[in-house]
């Protein structure tokens, strides 16, 4: 059905999605506490940025985008950097199983604001599809490392969900014809480090923690990985739904039960019967936009 290049995209860019909250998860959690979400993202937003626009600059050989189309990436690069603040923020400190499959609720969100927006024909399909994913994600918040009360971090990753919707709005909607999306990415992320390293200042960010990424292996590595998936893996996915916009969303999902699965193994984390209930609720939901 499928080309081989587009199989091997895809399936590089679902690995490396399903990778990036598990290591990011791993530098957050250390002990000691060297380093915090404040001082991870400007770090791993940098790291993203070069690896986006070498990946980039690999497959166009070029960045040239004019004056106009900066300005969007400018704010579609601020928006990111500020969701992505609340989405660390709670990886640092919810399951990573749980925040990661929040997360993966963002094509439905994104699939019913357009056809809202759009007017498209599906919106009722959409809507039963938000539904069934708002579902799971009130499952997932239930019974967390916060106790019976629903957990606020959920609901803050939910928060960066809805960010990067009007992010890949913006996005989509202002690529001119002839621009390349990667390259278009490429001078968000730019943006969106920018941006973080900007917002380091009033937040209060130690750079002393931040330099001690660039002093010690085991601190810098996890960091550097994670921006590495992040920017070679949003890339790829860019050319992948280049290639098919149709069924690139639906195969990058898989993704979530693998970082379920990821989770349990490697970082020993155990889901209640509820949050079990809610991962598979939130991948019914983006089933449910291809079978209805």
């Amino acid at each position: 059905m499928f080309s081989a290049v587009y199989w091997v995209v895809i399936t590089l860019a679902t690995a490396s999605f399903a990778l990036i909250s598990i290591i990011s998860k791993v530098a957050l959690s250390r002990k000691g506490k060297l380093i915090s979400y404040k001082s991870f993202l400007p770090t791993y937003l940098s790291f993203s940025a070069l690896f986006a626009v070498i990946t980039t600059l690999f497959i166009t050989r070029s960045l040239y985008i004019n004056y106009n189309v900066v300005l969007y990436a400018a704010l579609t690069g601020f928006i990111y950097c500020l969701a992505a603040y609340f989405f660390f923020f709670s990886i640092e400190r919810e399951k990573v199983a749980i925040i990661g499959t929040v997360n993966g609720s963002q094509f439905i969100l994104l699939s019913f604001f357009s056809a809202l927006l759009f007017l498209h024909s599906v919106i009722i399909v959409d809507s039963i599809a938000s539904v069934v994913m708002l579902i799971g994600v009130i499952l997932l918040s239930v019974n967390s490392v916060t106790g019976v009360k629903a957990s606020k971090y959920v609901f803050l990753a939910l928060a960066a969900n809805i960010l990067w919707v009007i992010m890949w709005l913006i996005f989509y909607s202002t690529i001119p014809v002839g621009v390349s999306p990667l390259i278009y990415y490429s001078w968000l992320s730019i943006f969106a480090a920018i941006f973080s390293i900007l917002f380091s200042i009033p937040l209060r960010t130690k750079w002393r923690s931040i330099q001690r990424y660039f002093k010690s292996k085991d601190i810098i590595t996890p960091v550097v990985f994670a921006g590495f998936f992040n920017g070679f893996g949003t890339v790829l996915f860019s050319l992948a739904y280049i290639f098919n916009s149709a069924y690139s969303p639906l195969i990058s999902e898989i993704s979530l039960p693998a970082l379920v699965v990821i989770s349990f193994v490697f970082l020993k984390e155990r889901l209640r019967i509820t949050q079990i209930i809610g991962v598979f609720t939130v991948i019914l939901s983006i089933l449910l936009l291809f079978l209805l």
